[in-house]
């Protein structure tokens, strides 16, 4: 049964949408990577609110924090704000090349579609696209940019006119492109989205622990799908809940008795985001310790910086987590259990919830000890979840060991 699930996973991972796939990732790996160091720079080391800033004052004594601050913004800005772009290009480039064709043209074609699709108009005429589809549209790039080189190299095997293999795939992927925005007009003119997250605040009153976890479980199915999740963007402490915890706990003196004791902020980003989703800490120092594959340990070596402080986005290319099956279970399960133990430790009583404001980039592990004011039992449940998370990903990070050396032996055959 195990030989037979291993033969699956490698023969799958020796077709050429997922080798096309895996070399994109491996392309948009270093760029991801600086994107990471330039996001944990700015905000944890050179916002005066960031948790490096205020433990070390950093931004009263470095030279020219103000500038460096701005050149991180911009490497953030143009890297990890706009990896769909990369993503598209990538995709179409290396499907085109899967089958011996000219991936410089597939992958224009592919960028050049993904950046109609994305293209919002404004009334100045100035150049305009989602943010959505360029920080966490990576998917959408994906299924564009592979079915743009698909169409490349239909055309390239086809018995049509040389001069008209080129203009023919451009004209349609313009059409198809051109469609695709105005339906994307038409879904924003209908307010879905807004419909949805009013029907979310009415009802998350309710239930609010099946609420927490099901937004969690929800936010870390969609990260390892590259979609942004409901509880993706960092915790802000001034939402309704947040604001109502703080003003109890400066009034009680604790924060023992707050109103809203499951929350986005009390449970998964205290407990179920060490390392960013899916607690990618734990997967880091699983490789480190377990993995025998060099690639991978030396991803892991690199992301450990910006893991520290909650930034994942390298992790999840380099080895790669994103689309990959066998790191599913344990990426959604590792903060669903996290989530589970710490509610029930609030329920029973025995750990106060955060309800105290944290500093930008402080490392998962010490946001529920700072949130609730620095309770000693919080950080030692924290450190205790770790290492049990570290386990749940030893057998997976094994199983995948394994499939790659099958994969290789299954090549060279």
């Amino acid at each position: 049964m195990v030989t037979r699930l291993l033969n699956s996973f490698a023969k799958i991972r020796n077709t050429k949408v997922a080798s096309a796939v895996r070399s994109t990732l491996t392309l948009l790996f270093p760029i991801m990577l600086l994107g990471s160091f330039a996001d944990v720079i700015k905000f944890a080391f050179l916002t005066k609110t960031g948790f490096m800033a205020q433990m070390f004052g950093v931004t009263t004594w470095l030279p020219y924090s103000r500038e460096l601050s701005w050149i991180m913004e911009v490497i953030f800005h143009c890297t990890i704000d706009m990896i769909a772009l990369y993503a598209a290009y990538g995709i179409a480039y290396f499907t085109a090349k899967e089958y011996k064709k000219d991936g410089g043209s597939a992958g224009a074609i592919g960028l050049m579609s993904f950046l109609i699709i994305s293209y919002q108009p404004t009334e100045d005429g100035l150049p305009n696209f989602s943010r959505f589809f360029m920080s966490q549209g990576m998917l959408i790039a994906l299924i564009v940019g592979y079915l743009c080189g698909r169409l490349w190299v239909s055309f390239a095997d086809s018995k049509v006119k040389q001069r008209y293999k080129i203009i023919f795939p451009v004209l349609i992927v313009l059409l198809i492109s051109g469609i695709l925005n105005l339906a994307g007009l038409f879904v924003v003119k209908l307010e879905i989205p807004t419909y949805v997250a009013s029907f979310v605040t009415e009802h998350s009153p309710f239930n609010s622990l099946v609420y927490v976890l099901g937004m969690g479980f929800l936010t870390d199915l969609l990260s390892w799908m590259a979609i942004g999740g409901p509880f993706s963007n960092e915790p802000t402490f001034n939402d309704a809940p947040a604001m109502a915890n703080m003003n109890s706990a400066l009034k009680a003196g604790s924060s023992w008795n707050v109103p809203y004791k499951f929350t986005d902020t009390t449970l998964f980003h205290s407990f179920a985001n060490f390392g960013g989703s899916g607690v990618m800490i734990a997967l880091i120092i699983a490789i480190l310790i377990f993995s025998k594959k060099g690639r991978n340990r030396n991803v892991a070596r690199w992301s450990i910086f910006p893991a520290i402080f909650n930034s994942h986005y390298s992790m999840m290319l380099g080895i790669p987590v994103l689309f990959n099956p066998v790191f599913l279970i344990p990426f959604i399960i590792t903060p669903l259990f996290n989530m589970i133990v710490a509610a029930l430790f609030i329920i029973l009583h025995w750990i106060p919830v955060a309800a105290y404001p944290v500093p930008s980039g402080t490392p998962g592990p010490l946001i529920a000890f700072i949130g609730t004011n620095g309770n000693w039992l919080t950080l030692i449940l924290g450190a205790v979840l770790l290492i049990i998370d570290v386990f749940i990903y030893l057998p997976f990070v094994k199983l995948s060991d394994r499939i790659s050396q099958r994969a290789g032996d299954i090549d060279e055959n």
